[in-house]
């Protein structure tokens, strides 16, 4: 009888499932879509009984579909969306989860800055407006009830999805991380916070390691989700320390790019220095941490404009979208985008900033509008790797994320930055993949974390995007262009 680890990945578009068997290959790639709700007054939210529905949908399909037996699943993990305020409450039951891209606790995140400016020292991070402390403290002032009623506050979607299967209330260190609340030296909660803004240390996860087990399927789980009783779950990782794991970035220096609805670029440290732009958090690995550049606008973005170049009428909108793309010639005839749609945190953090087009002329269609899109971003990612990224070590950088389908995308991005990119096979389920490691070695099926990255992760098939070196020259004076954009349009956000 094969066994496989069950691993959910609760992102923002969708609810992803995967078994892996023991040589790390991947079946039954199930995903359900889910809805984001938009407020009036800035609100980004979604509903965690959705994200619980998903999960037990995916389940569904391994049972009936593939013909798996529940006995074939031996363990669960999870990764998924971190920096969100998820209040789990009897009381209120259906509240809705403040995802990591509402952004509007300012005024919370610079009391916090001027009651603790030394913080971030502990912290490894300054305050945010995303930042679930922030979003705690405004939650004591405007939903005093709900505060109070609250048994626990989890911070990642994945640990919502824990709670349903255990009734256990963790986190990891990659999530607590992101929260404002945890020492990263120490990887605990920082007694100093909770009482200087009049926090229940009670009402806060317990942070545990990636590969502990932190409690077992239930018996009501059981029978709403079809897995037998008493399987271990293990505490898995917020989607950082998952991506980073799943792109095999396991030791010093090492780099990648995510590229899903928001993005980042990463490195790997064994220490970290504080920058007002940069997120450190803790790795899956106990003396490790990742160091982040994020973007709010990447996949959102591309798909905001597969909507407004392609007609309701295609058949495949995005494969249309990449015929436009294609068409256009490098440069995109002149024209230059900023994609600053849902504003932006890093490398310019301005949550009013503005998308826009600059240099239309007569000559200019729809495919140079399509191409300067990717292009924009692409140099968005840039100023990531200018920031954040060693240059001089590795020779390629690997890109994930349901981005890394698209070849134009692919191609663009290894132009702009003039290094080979590599999209490992299957590169949207890598969180997965890197998040199951955890598992793998609470099993025993790899030796370590590093084992399973050389067995699984390094050689696995991957498709390489070379550079056209003569469109990298030519970029390097478009992106010096497309640096003056976004000051020059500054003052009229306001």
């Amino acid at each position: 009888m094969k066994e496989y680890i069950a691993v959910f990945d609760i992102g923002t578009t969708a609810v992803k499932g995967v078994l892996i068997d023991k040589q790390a290959t991947i079946i039954g790639e199930y995903r359900v879509l889910m809805d984001t709700y938009y407020g009036d007054n800035g609100e980004v939210e979604q509903c965690p009984a959705d994200w619980w529905e998903g999960m037990k949908e995916i389940a569904q399909k391994w049972w009936s579909v593939l013909g798996i037996t529940k006995n074939q699943i031996i363990t669960i993990t999870f990764t998924g969306q971190m920096e969100d305020v998820i209040s789990i409450s009897s009381a209120y039951p259906n509240q809705k989860a403040i995802l990591y891209s509402d952004n509007r606790f300012e005024q919370e995140a610079a009391r916090i800055m001027e009651k603790l400016p030394n913080i971030q020292a502990k912290t490894g991070n300054t305050m945010r407006s995303s930042t679930p402390l922030a979003k705690l403290l405004w939650m004591k002032e405007n939903k005093a009830e709900l505060m109070d009623k609250t048994q626990c506050f989890v911070f990642s979607s994945k640990d919502y999805g824990i709670f349903k299967l255990t009734d256990m209330f963790v986190t990891d260190p990659t999530t607590a991380a992101t929260t404002g609340m945890m020492n990263l030296h120490t990887r605990e909660w920082i007694a100093e916070i909770i009482e200087t803004f009049g926090l229940d240390a009670n009402q806060l996860p317990k942070i545990c390691g990636s590969e502990e087990i932190v409690g077992y399927v239930s018996a009501s789980a059981a029978e709403e989700t079809g897995f037998l009783e008493s399987i271990p779950v293990l505490c898995g990782s917020g989607d950082a320390g998952a991506t980073a794991m799943g792109a095999g970035a396991v030791h010093q220096g090492d780099a990648y790019f995510y590229l899903g609805t928001t993005g980042w670029a990463a490195m790997v440290q064994d220490s970290f220095d504080h920058k007002e732009d940069i997120f450190n958090l803790a790795h899956i690995f106990s003396d490790l941490t990742i160091s982040i550049a994020p973007l709010l606008n990447a996949g959102n973005v591309h798909s905001w404009a597969v909507e407004a170049f392609v007609s309701e009428g295609s058949n495949d909108r995005y494969s249309d979208f990449e015929g436009l793309v294609e068409n256009a010639t490098a440069g995109s005839n002149g024209l230059l985008f900023l994609p600053y749609i849902h504003g932006e945190r890093c490398p310019v953090h301005d949550a009013d900033a503005k998308g826009a087009f600059w240099g239309i002329g007569p000559k200019t269609g729809k495919s140079d509008m399509a191409r300067a899109v990717i292009e924009g971003i692409c140099f968005s990612y840039k100023q990531l790797m200018d920031l954040i990224i060693d240059q001089g070590n590795n020779d390629f950088l690997t890109l994930i994320g349901g981005g890394a389908k698209s070849a134009s995308w692919c191609q663009i991005l290894a132009d702009v930055i003039g290094r080979p990119v590599r999209v490992p096979i299957d590169s949207e389920y890598i969180p997965a993949l890197g998040v199951s490691a955890s598992a793998f070695v609470k099993l025993g099926w790899a030796d370590s974390y590093q084992d399973f990255s050389e067995r699984f992760l390094v050689a696995a098939e991957a498709k390489t995007y070379e550079p056209d070196m003569v469109n990298y020259e030519m970029y390097g004076g478009i992106y010096q262009r497309y640096l003056k954009l976004y000051p020059s349009l500054r003052g009229m956000y306001g």
